[in-house]
């Protein structure tokens, strides 16, 4: 009885499979030609032929406990650590999210002053407020032409420093620290080092958000990272730029400033208490990679960028921005003021097959990896070159009618992008309460252009890269609502607040 029920059981769940519209989707994008110039970093190519289900375990005898390893999980985080010159590793399971909000809630207290660059993920914003602390933003400069921010020199920090410092409430409250993402989505890259001794001059903690360099360090042609660089807990997505599982995720402790028990206090609290065996057989091999094989393949990587880079020169209306200074391993191609980055990003993906990272406000973003391959690079330069001769010999107005039927989300509103969005690099936002102030207190939702002036009680960002406009106990400044109808008429989804028309703000008189 109990064999045919197992046979049974086994018949309902590949015919469930094959109901499944999402695993059928997923099978029907891996038996297509469209090349991930996105994230995982593994690139959909298989390390190993396995079918998931009969690897999916929980501790068991002889696979050691995450929470409290001591053989075959301790020995990888101890390889993970010694990889990337750390003082210890932690696999995280939760992606850098769960990371973020360890490093955070372990360095600090509630009711700390902590230095916040402005264009950190929503993930920090969160940790902010779980944990009361008192955040001061600093906003770093910006790529005028894509607006974007770029990384934060140690100048910046230095002269936010000294005016803090030089009033009452620096005195009476000294920054316990500085959170700051480096490289940013982009690939932007802060002065880790000169900000790090910045810092620990007053005995405060730097945390760095480095999900998005994960592959730092293994070639000259890539920036140092911030492991090596003095900062003390830095947080790495091995999933964005390395051939690992999407969640994957390491915690380094790269000074003794932070008591790592308390890291790996709050690391157990923000991971699931069944962390997945297949994920962390993931970091494995990843870091196995590293171990036996990064100067191959990074310095493979580095070819095809060099190559790619050089190619793009070409390019007459269509720009790709330099790598010198930044990860070069984010290919950023920007359009005209004028131009639609929805028809470059929708050209490429229905004519070209080659799905790209995201669509920013003026520029589409392509990621790459170790793991990708040369021809991936030449149908991305083939297309390209095609796309830019086309529109070099069209007028503004024609170019619009080359992108896909449908796809090109400006309505035809071309002349109003680059002022509205112009604006967006200028705006900085009043901070009325913390966060956590807001939360039980009385709301009222309010449509975007009636809400500048009013405290907002939710979160509002684009995703990606998830940096908020605004964030609760923020006012709303009067540049931003424009903006964010501008945003929504050219198909730009604003995630976070509860409504699409508007946002929830504090009701009058509180």
């Amino acid at each position: 009885m109990v064999l045919f029920q197992a046979i049974a059981v086994r018949e309902h769940w590949v015919y469930y499979s094959m109901q499944s519209n999402l695993l059928n989707q997923l099978v029907k994008l891996s038996e297509s030609d469209m090349y991930p110039f996105h994230m995982p970093g593994h690139k959909r190519q298989s390390m190993h032929e396995l079918s998931v289900t009969k690897y999916d375990i929980t501790e068991i005898d002889g696979f050691d406990n995450l929470y409290a390893p001591e053989g075959l999980l301790q020995q990888c985080m101890e390889r993970a650590a010694t990889v990337y010159g750390s003082r210890k590793a932690l696999l995280g399971v939760n992606g850098s999210t769960g990371n973020l909000l360890a490093a955070i809630s372990a360095a600090f207290h509630p009711g700390d002053v902590v230095l916040v660059a402005r264009n950190c993920h929503k993930a920090v914003y969160h940790a902010l407020e779980l944990r009361q602390l008192k955040p001061k933003f600093i906003y770093p400069e910006t790529e005028d032409a894509l607006c974007v921010c770029k990384g934060l020199m140690g100048r910046e920090v230095q002269t936010w420093l000294s005016a803090y410092e030089a009033t009452e409430e620096g005195r009476e409250h000294p920054v316990a620290g500085m959170i700051l993402t480096s490289p940013t989505y982009e690939g932007f890259v802060s002065q880790i080092n000169e900000i790090a001794a910045l810092l620990h001059e007053r005995n405060a903690v730097l945390i760095v958000d480095e999900a998005h360099g994960a592959h730092f360090g293994f070639h000259e042609a890539f920036p140092v990272s911030a492991v090596k660089e003095g900062a003390d807990l830095v947080i790495q997505s091995l999933h964005k730029t390395l051939p690992a599982m999407t969640q994957t995720s390491l915690l380094h402790i790269a000074t003794n400033r932070v008591c790592a028990s308390r890291v790996e206090k709050y690391f157990s609290m923000y991971q699931t208490s069944s962390p997945s065996y297949i994920l962390m057989s993931s970091m494995e091999q990843c870091i196995a990679v590293l171990e036996h094989e990064a100067k191959e393949v990074f310095s493979c990587y580095a070819r095809l960028l060099e190559d790619f880079y050089h190619k793009m020169r070409k390019l007459s209306v269509l720009k790709v921005l330099p790598g010198e200074g930044r990860d070069p391993g984010k290919i950023i191609i920007s359009v005209p003021k004028g131009d639609s980055a929805h028809c470059l990003y929708e050209l490429l993906r229905e004519k070209y097959h080659l799905q790209p990272e995201m669509c920013g406000l003026r520029h589409v973003l392509m990621m790459t990896s170790v793991f990708d391959t040369q021809e991936g690079f030449e149908r991305l330069k083939s297309a390209l070159l095609e796309i830019d001769e086309e529109w070099k010999n069209a007028a503004l107005g024609q170019r619009k009618k080359l992108c896909p039927e449908g796809k090109d989300k400006t309505n035809g509103n071309q002349a109003e992008e680059p002022d509205g969005f112009d604006r967006i690099r200028n705006i900085r936002t009043v901070q009325c309460m913390m966060p956590a102030k807001t939360e039980g207190e009385e709301t009222e939702f309010v449509c975007f252009a009636a809400s500048a002036g009013r405290i907002s009680t939710e979160y509002l960002y684009l995703y990606p890269p998830g940096i908020p406009y605004v964030i609760p106990g923020e006012e709303v400044p009067e540049e931003l609502p424009p903006i964010l109808m501008i945003l929504q008429e050219k198909g730009y989804r604003l995630l976070g607040n509860q409504q699409k028309e508007g946002l929830f703000v504090l009701k009058k008189g509180k």
